[in-house]
């Protein structure tokens, strides 16, 4: 099977800057049996990953530039990443070819209903959707209840070869993800510096693109400037975050958004960390019952119990341990890259021979 990946606007297929969609677009390629097969189309980067066979189209209008793209390599099936818009848009422009949707996070519903109206017919130009969690999957069915648009659930994976822990752990708290306050990562600094360990370093691994985060990097970076016990680091190259998460004892991610299958909490599961975190969107699909579990974001004592759970996993040798041995052992079990890739290649076999089938029965009879 030839395959088109399309990468959204706002994406970067590169070793550094590369965003959770673009390693796993990527990671999807390379372990895929199609792989040979199959061209990824996004916007143009410096040092794209040389891995993968990337096509880059110009940043502005590349669900346009990318359909161009798809019409000269004839793929057998094409996938868009995230961006609904995107892929309604090609599958009008390439009706010949099923269109997938893979979507990471949960879509934006507007309220009026002729705009959600508009919106549900357009997802019908598409062939099928694929959602990283069933948390995000129940969204979409809520929202487009009308819509019979064949869904699938494929979580996100990560190699277990490239994500492995260090043979010696420090005592280190490693913060990996975006510079957002809904992250709750502003929470965790405060909770860190209320603690006050004497040995212990709190280690975040920033990602810093637009305005905003940037203003929340320097507000982060004014909160810990007199802490020596606090290490800052931005935009480093995936190889590196890798490396801090494969050091540290514990990863504490304590988002307060919904994540959809938060890919840092699967990273720290794969480098064996004992992990707290919320239970909020699809992180309980991800994470079973092998992490610490923070009560809901809304809790008025929320900064407190970070603080106490921090205390609790860095004093508890052994809780830290059983935690850092249990997430390791569901990773490997479900949500190492070789299942992921296998089941993800599956899928798309299935819609393309539904979508081939389909086409094949006479009008009268469908």
């Amino acid at each position: 099977m030839k395959l088109g990946i399309v990468l959204p606007r706002g994406m970067h297929f590169s070793k550094t800057g590369a965003t959770s969609i673009d390693l796993v677009a990527r990671d999807l390629v390379l372990r895929s049996r199609f792989q040979a097969d199959t061209c990824v189309v996004g916007g143009l980067v410096e040092n794209p990953f040389p891995d993968v066979n990337f096509i880059p189209v110009p940043p502005k209008a590349i669900a346009k530039n990318a359909a161009i793209i798809l019409q000269r390599e004839c793929p057998d099936l094409v996938v868009v990443h995230q961006h609904a818009e995107s892929a309604s848009f090609i599958a009008r422009r390439l009706p010949h070819l099923p269109v997938v949707l893979h979507r990471h996070g949960l879509m934006r519903h507007k309220r009026g209903l002729l705009s959600r109206w508009r919106k549900g017919r357009a997802l019908k130009h598409l062939s099928a959707a694929i959602f990283v969690s069933d948390y995000i999957r129940s969204s979409f069915l809520a929202a487009y209840p009308q819509n019979n648009l064949p869904t699938f659930v494929v979580p996100n994976g990560v190699d277990g070869v490239s994500w492995e822990p260090s043979e010696t752990k420090e005592k280190t708290i490693v913060y990996v993800g975006r510079a957002r306050e809904d992250k709750g990562v502003i929470h965790l600094l405060d909770a860190f510096l209320r603690a006050k360990p004497d040995t212990w370093r709190l280690h975040l691994v920033l990602a810093v693109q637009t305005q905003d985060e940037r203003r929340i990097f320097e507000k982060i970076t004014g909160k810990a400037c007199s802490h020596t016990g606090v290490v800052i680091e931005k935009n480093l190259d995936f190889t590196q975050v890798q490396r801090a998460l494969g050091r540290a004892s514990i990863a504490a991610l304590p988002s307060i958004v919904a994540e959809g299958f938060p890919r840092a909490v699967v990273e720290a599961m794969a480098c064996k960390c004992a992990i707290i975190t919320t239970p909020t969107g699809g992180t309980p699909e991800a994470a079973g019952d092998t992490v610490h579990y923070l009560p809901m974001p809304g809790a008025p004592d929320f900064l407190q119990q970070i603080a106490a759970a921090l205390q609790l996993v860095m004093e508890d040798i052994d809780y830290r341990k059983k935690l850092a041995s249990a997430a390791r052992e569901r990773f490997e079990a479900q949500i190492e890259i070789g299942r992921v890739a296998k089941r993800y290649d599956d899928v798309l076999e299935t819609i393309l021979k539904t979508r081939t089938a389909d086409t094949r029965q006479p009008e009268n009879t469908r």
